[in-house]
């Protein structure tokens, strides 16, 4: 008898277990005599061939999304280009921020991230607004904080206009975390990591703390870290505790809940500028602090998330959805400051002929003891949404409906500490200098913003005959602004189409009209830390998606909205009302910038022995109709005209419970001035890993080993502009990472 058995391409002979003799029929007439003269029969041994081949786990995809629906729509019949990244790939990858995340979707990208400190990104080459661009389960968060990934099922980024559900937000898109959900079945785990610089961390996550009479209950994640970077002076630490939980109330009615505190302590670095406004820097290093003082306070982060949703069925078609959510970020910032020209004893420029926000010439510059104390900001959402399944005739209707309330805080010192200390130079040695003499303290935080919204939220999508289906819906919203002279309402209308053929492929399209609040001035223009009106993004989709064991899609775009940037004017304008001189700078809205592009992406098991996560976007992304020539028709700074990556979990042959984990990105040309006379070069980054379970998937130690930029590159990695001012980032050296998972 030959037995074929699949794991891990080994080819085991086994011996057979000796088989039973057949039972006599109950009519047999043989005597018990006949039977005791009968020879006893060994059966002849038999050698089996056993052929086993494994199989990679189907973690890399994840079909449910909780952003870019109102509705519990599946990924693949969602008519928007969503990436979202499971828990798998955050393992793998040993992810502990949120850059960590978005390196695996070719259409997101950093727009001011330095080490130590929150991050910007950027979304099909549109800044994200902080204020509304971040979301926990659906809810918007204040994007001013590292948001910790330990209690994380996955992080979703939704491209281009986030839908109708999004309101007044950022152009670009959004990124949603999901929470992890309390399992009662699954084992306690803990988990270890270091690497080659030195850093500390552990975490325990606890799937089922206690029972309760609602089950599931309660999930528990803890974690700490020791944080030693690869910039000088930037180390720092972390703690972390959440809690997720999920009470059944009755068969009818489930209450989600969850809440998580970050405290992190570290300094940050702060980035390059051009040297003379029209030269990259040359010859500098990834690990120096520019303007390091010993004397000088790190940053201090507290920050929690609360958020809850009450969901209840009334019957097979009728479901209500009741969530509010509270966000509160409270920083201590505190950074010695390399910005501009350097300045003589009177505070003049040292090098007058060059624009006074760059970088000197010969790489002087001024550093200054930037604090400021108790920065507050607080994000606060209501939402009550009604559900429901009409059928009329051959169409159905997926119908939703409700309201919600946003509410957004922001508490600044008027007074904050901004004072020169001397001049430094990059190719120079940090000089050590005094604090200031008497040394300064900040007032008190007031309120610098306050923004509120109420919106009134419709949506059907239409079932029709042949696989088609029709999204229609729009938000009716009512925004006022501290800022802001009286509040304005707008109807935000949201289409869609899908089409599916057969069951694994579904083409759709969408259009879209988008509010978001309008950003600020920088302070050396005439209308100094000004908020500008907010403005319009018109956005135009048609993609198509394929699923099986992988999500593969593909996806055209464009979307238009207003360019800001410093303008020079000769007399006052509409934005610069006051005095003007001749040659002044003033931040304004002129024009427009036009993004025209192609996404690829793959999600999921290609083989039965290889996952891969990969994208790449193709963006033409140019400013037109600016009022400064120089600028029309230009690539948009920060914003490459290729970009790709790729990452997989390759099953090793013969070696039960071993993956290989290589990666590979390449970034094109990034425009670092208005003008694309200036740009950083193009580059590679080559990513390796390992993951080892002894005794297979089943077991109870995973041991991981990632190394990012294995090659060492050297490269910028972005050229954002960050309230007006124009920054430049080395990107990180190769780093080694290693962990052990332990399941109880």
């Amino acid at each position: 008898m030959m037995g074929l058995v699949l794991l891990c391409g080994l080819a085991i002979p086994l011996r057979a277990f000796p088989q039973s003799q057949p039972q006599a029929p109950a009519n047999a007439t043989q005597s018990a005599e006949t039977k005791s003269a009968t020879p006893a029969q060994k059966p002849a041994p038999v050698t089996t061939t056993v052929v086993v081949r494994g199989e990679v786990k189907d973690d890399y995809l994840t079909s449910a999304v909780t952003a870019g629906n109102l509705d519990g729509t599946l990924l693949k019949e969602t008519p928007l280009s969503i990436t979202a990244i499971s828990r798998a790939v955050l393992n793998d990858q040993m992810a502990r921020v949120l850059s960590d995340v978005v390196k695996n979707d070719a259409s997101v990208g950093e727009d001011y991230a330095p080490v130590g400190y929150y991050g910007d990104f950027e979304i099909r080459g549109f800044p994200l607004d902080l204020a509304t661009a971040l979301q926990i389960n659906g809810m918007t968060i204040a994007g001013e904080q590292d948001v910790p990934l330990e209690n994380k099922q996955s992080v979703e980024l939704v491209k281009g206009i986030a839908g109708v559900e999004s309101g007044v937000a950022s152009a670009g898109g959004l990124i949603d975390y999901v929470t992890k959900e309390p399992n009662r079945t699954q084992r306690p785990a803990f988990d270890m990591a270091t690497d080659h610089r030195g850093t500390s961390y552990a975490a325990l996550d606890i799937g089922h703390i206690f029972s309760a009479k609602f089950e599931p209950g309660v999930r528990l994640n803890i974690a700490g870290e020791d944080i030693h970077t690869y910039v000088q002076h930037a180390d720092g630490w972390r703690g972390v505790g959440a809690l997720d939980s999920e009470f059944r109330l009755s068969p009818d009615t489930n209450l989600f809940a969850d809440f998580e505190f970050q405290h992190r302590v570290q300094r940050s670095e702060a980035g390059y500028q051009l040297l003379g406004g029209t030269t990259i820097p040359a010859r500098v290093f990834p690990s120096v602090m520019l303007g390091f003082q010993s004397w000088s306070k790190p940053n201090t982060f507290d920050v929690f998330n609360a958020g809850s949703r009450l969901n209840h069925t009334f019957n097979a078609h009728w479901s209500a959805r009741f969530g509010g959510s509270y966000s509160h970020s409270l920083i201590d910032d505190n950074v010695i400051w390399p910005y501009g020209a350097a300045l003589d004893a009177n505070g003049n420029s040292l090098c007058p002929n060059s624009p006074y926000y760059f970088f000197c010439p010969d790489g002087s510059y001024e550093i200054y003891d930037y604090r400021s104390p108790g920065e507050l900001r607080i994000n606060a959402v209501g939402e009550a949404l009604l559900q429901g399944h009409i059928e009329t005739g051959k169409v159905s209707h997926d119908v939703v409906g409700g309201g919600s309330l946003f509410h957004r805080s922001v508490d600044l010192s008027p007074t904050i500490v901004y004072t020169a200390l001397g001049v430094e130079n990059i190719n120079q040695p940090n000089i050590a200098y005094a604090p200031e003499s008497p040394y300064q303290q900040a007032g008190p935080a007031t309120l610098a913003d306050f923004n509120h919204q109420t919106s009134g939220i419709i949506q059907d999508r239409m079932h029709l005959p042949g696989g088609v289906a029709l999204v229609a819906g729009g938000r009716y919203v009512r925004v006022g602004d501290f800022n802001y002279t009286k509040p304005r309402s707008l109807w935000l209308p949201q289409y869609g189409a899908t089409y599916t053929p057969i069951k694994d492929i579904t083409f759709y399209g969408n259009y879209g009209v988008l509010l978001s609040l309008g950003p600020q001035a920088p302070w050396w223009v005439d209308n100094s830390n000004a908020f500008l009106e907010p403005f319009f993004t018109r956005q135009s989709e048609i993609g198509v998606k394929y699923e099986r064991a992988i999500l593969l899609t593909a996806a055209l775009f464009r979307m238009r909205q207003p360019f800001f940037y410093p303008r020079v004017i000769q007399t006052a304008d509409a934005f610069c009302s006051g005095s003007v001189n001749a040659g002044d700078l003033c931040f304004e809205s002129a024009g427009h910038e036009t993004h025209d592009g192609i996404e690829l992406n793959a999600q999921g098991k290609a083989a039965s022995w290889l996952q891969v996560t990969a994208s790449a976007t193709a963006m033409d992304a140019k400013s037109s109709n600016t009022g400064t020539p120089a600028f029309d028709g230009k690539q948009v700074i920060n914003v490459p005209r290729l970009h790709t990556t790729m990452s997989a979990d390759m099953l090793l042959p013969h070696m039960r419970g071993l993956h290989l984990m290589p990666g590979w990105s390449y970034t094109g040309r990034k425009e670092a001035t208005r003008d694309d006379l200036v740009s950083v070069a193009s580059y590679n980054l080559f990513n390796l890993g390992a993951r080892y379970t002894p005794g297979g998937e089943s077991g109870h130690v995973t041991l991981r080993f990632y190394a990012d930029n294995i090659l060492n590159q050297r490269y910028w990695k972005d050229t954002g502009a960050s309230y007006g001012d124009t920054f430049i980032h080395l990107g990180a050296p190769a780093t080694v990472r290693l962990s052990a998972h332990y399941t109880f």
